[in-house]
């Protein structure tokens, strides 16, 4: 039923398309069509004044307000548009030199607020398909079915035969097939096979921070009904095929489409042969008509009226046209190179000038032959070039992906200005492909173009000086990018630099190969921290941080800042990748001493705070408040803006050493300033320190009595570390969430919070935290199910993983519910075990937040030894203790056991008394499975207690 006091929009009417300005949307035929939001509002723009002449600059002005964009922006967004809507012809007319006119009938209208057919929802990252596909509808269709059942279907080709554009096509069709996604991996950028896995847990979001990526990977997909795209594997085939065979082997609904120029010859692959497009017979004689209906003559007409904007295939050309199309094999990119240079030879001269280069040689045409083919097609075209433009098009093949007109004039030494006029004139010729985004344009090599262009930058000599060139530019680029991460929203930050990684990656591995660029070498690790730490690629920076660190020496730069902040960094990925290694501390304090020997502030701040994170983790809780007093005094005197870090691991601290209530005063009282002045947009010290806050708060308000206020905390910041987009801050809301859950007794929200958490564990692959996902997992299952042997199973092992990677923290907790557990199977003597050893490790640790806790447990096992005094004594102490802490809450669970065990007896009136007196003190929680019980107790005692 529609609503009728909702609001109508305005609606365009033209040919097929209905197009609603306001809602940024384009269908056909009740289809949306993708489009980029520039692309879009230019057609609002002209259909607003359809008939009218809108000139570049008013357009300009009204797509881009505000904004310094060249007039090449216009002109590929332009083509995106024309393309986008089929006949262009039929709809925007170029009125040369001065604008556009949009020439179709449009019919004004109204539409609902929401559309009748929403585009679909499935996550994927497929760019927007702003290049018409010509004759492809066939092969489209049989790769959209073959992936109904085939786990692997290969578009196999010669290079520049449209792989990719009909693999984009036939994804793009059955995206909605896929309720986890279809994700593109482009591994054209990629030199080393080993990174392959890198690439796909990228694409699809998995953290890189395990040192066995492809098995977290392979984890990860195992329940995901998904498509990956694989594109251009040739080079890195035998890898490519290992993922592939990998991921398919567990993961029974994930299907993978892979573009290659030969097969993978993997198990269950399923082979799509891409011939060329098909062209018209030799001798046919066609009028412009006839030939039209060929697709290769097809894209060649609409190519050369995009390089020369009045031209028509003419009943005289299609003769000549067809025969170019059939000598280039019906090559997609071979036939756009001709067709750019239409304006200059003119059809006639394309075919002389082709007849001399591409010779048919007799008999069926083959894939290396395609080869030649393309390969002097672009050896023409490049030959075409003026010398200087020739060699700048040579020195962009260093870029590994795309790159703007800066990093361009950088690599061939030219001013930015210059790169820029050049790279538009080598766009219009099919040399460099254009990617479109809001405000600017970035451009890449096809991978066939790339190819040749590295060969001639060898033949010419020019390989080294522009390898060089382009490690440099990514250095600064970097370093630059460095410096504004505290002044730029992260996900700005992120949208701009990104594109970085492959081109980080590529320099990385040229200045190796070379012992004079050490320096720069161990600059690039340096620079290109930023830029893991906010993907998380934490596995990443700590291979590449390892590699360096070894050439200090030899570069003479021991003892310096580059030695200081690469041990820094060592050791904050090895802490998240491999465990708390004492390794680890020893690279830390190495650290801090050349820090203060050479009076770096950030980076002692740094030190102390890794320090005193890795000291209360590993248990030595008064040593890590210690060091993060230390932290804050010199924050306080050097830096004040990065006291709250201080802060929130000082109440952490407290926490830990069971100081509960000046933790609570201490986060309550951060909580309420004005979080603007962590003076930064993006994460500091690995975490949001908001999330990091809001994360050590919630665990303090449910022990200090007040478990409906932890519950609003933990959802909050959940949903804010959602939004935030850090995996790290995420994951750690989310491992202080699940106890919090758990100690309530809700334990349907706590599955559902340790089922993320375990999500997220398995996808970014972050050791550290898989045995509290598999701990309170365990948890779950015995709560509601009973304490079985697999359950008691999996408890010890999660804690023997706390163990063995010296991650002490909350130990004796952990102990005292397997302890719980293993009594309740009735294990009397392995519980006590247990349970001495949470005693023993809760004293040397002075983990006083969950001493009360432990001894209560310990208190329900010496009842099953029948020694209910010493039980008693045990509640005891256990409230005794949790008063002491201010853990109001552990002190109700020890009041109720102590209450049961004294009812029916002569203590039982007192043992009401201090029941009720706890209750008392809660305000609210009425809904947990504690007070629960103690009511039910509470009113169970009152009634035994009335006479009769």
């Amino acid at each position: 039923m529609n609503d009728l006091s909702a609001p109508l929009l305005r609606s365009f009417l033209f040919g097929p398309f209905v197009l609603v300005p306001e809602q940024q949307s384009l269908v056909r035929d009740g289809e949306p069509v993708r489009l980029g939001t520039r692309a879009l509002a230019l057609l609002s723009v002209l259909v607003e004044q359809a008939g009218e002449l809108v000139g570049k600059q008013a357009l300009i002005a009204r797509v881009w307000p505000g904004a310094e964009v060249d007039e090449s922006n216009l002109k590929v967004n332009m083509a995106a548009l024309r393309r986008a809507l089929g006949d262009a012809d039929r709809y925007i007319a170029t009125v040369t030199g001065r604008g556009y006119r949009f020439v179709a009938p449009v019919r004004a209208g109204t539409s609902p607020r929401r559309p009748t057919r929403d585009a679909p929802r499935a996550a994927h990252n497929l760019p927007i398909g702003s290049t018409r596909v010509f004759g492809r509808a066939d092969a489209i269709a049989s790769i959209a079915d073959a992936l109904e059942t085939a786990r692997l279907v290969s578009v196999v080709g010669p290079g520049g035969i449209g792989k990719t554009t009909v693999a984009l096509a036939a994804a793009e069709r059955i995206v909605g097939r896929f309720t986890d996604g279809v994700w593109l991996i482009d591994l054209a950028p990629l030199k080393d096979p080993l990174l392959v896995p890198h690439a796909i847990a990228a694409a699809i979001g998995v953290g890189v921070t395990s040192a066995d990526l492809l098995a977290t990977t392979c984890e990860f997909l195992l329940d995901r009904r998904m498509l990956l795209v694989l594109d251009s594997c040739e080079h890195v085939l035998e890898a490519a095929t290992r993922c592939a065979e990998r991921i398919l082997a567990g993961a029974v609904d994930v299907r993978i489409l892979a573009t290659s120029r030969e097969p993978l010859m993997a198990d269950q692959e399923q082979v799509q042969r891409l011939p060329g497009l098909a062209s018209p017979p030799e001798g046919s004689g066609l009028n412009a008509g006839d030939a039209l209906r060929w697709p290769a003559v097809e894209l060649f007409a609409e190519r050369a009226s995009e390089r020369l904007e009045h031209y028509r295939l003419s009943d005289a050309d299609a003769p000549l046209v067809a025969d170019i199309c059939r000598r280039l094999d019906g090559m997609a990119l071979a036939i756009e190179l001709a067709a750019t240079r239409v304006d200059v030879f003119g059809v006639a001269g394309l075919f002389a000038q082709l007849s001399d280069r591409v010779a048919v040689p007799a008999g069926r045409r083959a894939g290396p032959e395609r080869h030649r083919t393309l390969a002097a097609t672009i050896d023409w075209s490049i030959g075409l070039l003026s010398p200087e433009d020739a060699r700048f098009l040579r020195a962009l093949a260093v870029f590994s992906g795309p790159f703007d007109a800066a990093g361009a004039g950088a690599v061939a030494a030219a001013s930015t200005a210059e790169a820029l006029a050049i790279l538009t004139l080598l766009a219009d010729k099919s040399l460099v492909a254009t990617d479109i985004d809001d405000v600017h344009i970035t451009y890449r090599l096809l991978e066939t173009t790339r190819s040749h262009c590295l060969d001639q930058l060898l033949a010419h000599g020019e390989t080294p000086m522009a390898r060089q060139r382009h490690a440099e530019h990514v250095c600064l680029v970097l370093e630059r990018a460095a410096a504004e991460l505290a002044r730029r929203p992260a996900s700005d930050w992120g949208a701009a630099y990104g594109r970085m990684i492959d081109d980080l990656r590529g320099a990385l591995d040229w200045t190796g190969g070379h012992a004079r660029n050490r320096t720069l070498r161990i600059r690039l690790t340096l620079a290109g921290i930023s830029l893991w730490n906010h993907f998380s690629l934490m596995e990443e920076c700590r291979v590449r941080v390892s590699q360096v660190a070894g050439e200090l020496e030899s570069a003479g730069l021991a003892g310096t800042g580059f030695d200081m902040k690469l041990k820094l960094w060592l050791a904050g990925t090895t802490m998240f990748t491999e465990g708390l290694k004492p390794v680890a501390m020893d690279t830390l304090q190495q650290a801090l001493r050349i820090a203060e020997q050479t009076g770096d502030t950030d980076c002692r701040l740094r030190c102390l705070m890794m320090i005193g994170v890795y000291e209360f983790f590993t248990g030595e809780h008064e040593a890590g408040l210690r060091t993060i007093e230390a932290f804050s005094a010199l924050a306080c005197a050097e830096d004040p803006t990065i006291l709250p870090e201080g802060e929130v691991h000082l109440g952490i601290g407290e926490l830990f050493l069971g100081r509960l209530p000046n933790a609570r005063q201490r986060l309550e009282a951060l909580r309420r300033r004005d979080l603007r002045y962590f003076a930064s947009h993006g994460v500091r010290y690995h975490s949001d320190p908001k999330i990091s806050l809001a994360s050590v708060l919630t665990q303090v308000q449910w022990l200090t009595g007040s478990p409906d206020e932890a519950r609003r905390t933990a959802e909050e910041a959940i949903d804010a570390a959602r939004r935030g987009g850090h995996h790290l801050s995420l994951n750690n809301i989310l491992s202080y969430a699940c106890p919090v859950y758990y100690w309530s007794g809700d334990f349907d929200a706590c599955a559902q919070v340790v089922a993320q958490l375990e999500e997220h564990v398995v996808r970014h692959g972050i050791a550290s935290r898989r045995p509290l996902a598999t701990f309170y997992r365990a948890a779950l299952d015995g709560a509601r199910q009973g304490p079985s042997a697999g359950v008691l199973d999996r408890l010890r092992a999660s804690i023997d993983d706390f163990t063995r990677t010296n991650h002490l923290a909350r130990l004796p907790y952990y102990l005292s519910v397997l302890a719980e557990t293993r009594l309740r199977a009735g294990l009397v003597g392995e519980a006590d075990a247990a349970i001495q050893r949470a005693l023993a490790v809760a004293h040397e640790h002075n983990e006083g937040w969950a001493l009360p806790e432990v001894l209560r447990v310990h208190a329900a096992i010496l009842l099953a030894q029948d020694r209910r005094h010493e039980a008693g004594q045990r509640l005891l102490k256990s409230m005794a203790k949790a008063q002491g802490a201010g853990t109001l809450s552990w002190r109700l669970r020890a009041a109720i056991d102590l209450a049961t065990l004294w009812r029916c007896g002569d203590k039982e009136t007192v043992a009401t008394a201090i029941l009720q007196a706890v209750v008392d003190q809660f305000t609210e929680g009425s809904g947990t499975r504690d007070l629960r019980t103690a009511t039910t107790l509470l009113d169970t005692l009152a009634a035994t207690a009335r006479p009769g």
